[in-house]
């Protein structure tokens, strides 16, 4: 992917993060702060880098972790617990400022990237583009970008920041003091199995 990198150094901000929700497998709650290789819209294609995402508030990290699309075309929404149990939450803070490209709003547009880059529910394109990033823009720890479900701000830190980061103490989702509200804001049904309702 060809990129002008001095327009894209012209999108680059300084910020410290402090708390960005982060919701992340159970499993790997020892290191709330790290994250291994995988398929994801700013991974790499291949796997040269891991990324870390968190989002700047709970609704946002709750749809992008596990609502996604998951309620498309549905009239019944239902969550269930044993989905829920295998997911925990954090918040996300940098000891210093980190470089983040800037793509929020019309970002992409303005800087003549594919849109899909941030938008796309496939990945390719903002894989292709988040590895130019990576090897062009060494000095770049993150992007910032706009969920596309809840156009809320989102971060997708590259490994090579992960040393500025920290986490709080994981807990589970289910015991998060926002989830009920939200899955009341959201009409969804938490359920112990499927034809059980809480």
């Amino acid at each position: 992917m060809k990129l002008v990198t001095s327009k894209l150094r012209e999108r680059v901000i300084e910020a410290k993060l402090s708390d960005w929700p982060r919701i992340l497998p159970t499993p790997h709650r020892a290191t709330p702060a790290g994250a291994g290789f995988g398929s994801s819209r700013y991974s790499s294609p291949t796997d040269a880098f891991r990324v870390l995402y968190a989002a700047d508030n709970f609704s946002t990290a709750f749809a992008e972790a596990v609502v996604r699309d998951r309620f498309e075309g549905k009239s019944r929404r239902y969550l269930y617990r044993p989905h829920l149990e295998q997911v925990c939450l954090t918040a996300i803070s940098s000891s210093r400022e980190l470089a983040l490209l800037d793509l929020r709003g019309a970002g992409a547009y303005e800087l003549g990237v594919d849109t899909d880059a941030s938008r796309a529910r496939d990945h390719t394109i903002g894989q292709a583009f988040s590895q130019t990033v990576y090897d062009e823009l060494a000095d770049v720890d993150a992007i910032l970008f706009d969920s596309r479900l809840t156009t809320g701000a989102c971060v997708a830190i590259y490994d090579r920041a992960f040393s500025a980061l920290s986490g709080t103490l994981p807990i589970a989702l289910l015991q998060a003091a926002l989830l009920p509200a939200e899955l009341t804001r959201l009409g969804i049904t938490l359920r112990r199995e499927r034809g059980y309702a809480l």
